[in-house]
């Protein structure tokens, strides 16, 4: 599409990215509400990541969330905006660590806040690593994310005495 085509829908830059940032929106909290449904919850969040990913992997779609990032840290009005729909994110998925931390369903010893932000750096990362990549297979990163993901939450093995 043109310039002025786009234009004719919307009035300014930042009513299109508005636009894009309601999207992402309703793709999050859709994402956000696969980590509520019943089963592991390692692989709940795997799930989640790889869906992500694979939504992001497109070279259109990645580039603009790479360049929407970048955007929201020059314009203050675009990234208040991200930083809300990243908050409910953020939000929900404290809840998900916290209720899985008073279960015993991960390491009562986890900070979530720390684990948290690992989870989001890595995820962040590989969108940019594999727009960078295009080579690399999702699948091939399934049974790492996996792997960071148990081990990120889970009790020590030689702790427990768990083998792998």
């Amino acid at each position: 599409m043109s310039p002025g085509a786009l234009y004719r829908y919307f009035p300014s830059k930042d009513s299109i990215i508005e636009a894009i940032a309601e999207e992402e929106r309703v793709m999050a909290v859709a994402c956000t509400q696969l980590l509520f449904e019943p089963g592991n919850l390692v692989e709940r969040i795997v799930r989640v990541g790889v869906e992500y990913l694979r939504h992001t992997r497109d070279r259109a779609t990645g580039g603009l969330t790479i360049e929407i990032w970048s955007e929201s840290i020059r314009n203050t009005a675009v990234g208040q905006r991200f930083c809300e729909i990243e908050t409910t994110v953020r939000e929900s998925f404290h809840k998900l660590l916290l209720d899985a931390r008073d279960r015993g369903e991960i390491d009562p010893d986890t900070d979530v806040d720390a684990a948290m932000l690992m989870i989001f750096a890595l995820a962040d990362g590989l969108v940019l690593h594999l727009q960078l990549r295009p080579e690399m297979e999702i699948e091939t990163i399934e049974p790492q994310l996996r792997r960071f993901v148990s081990r990120l939450l889970t009790p020590d093995r030689q702790e427990t005495g768990i083998t792998a």
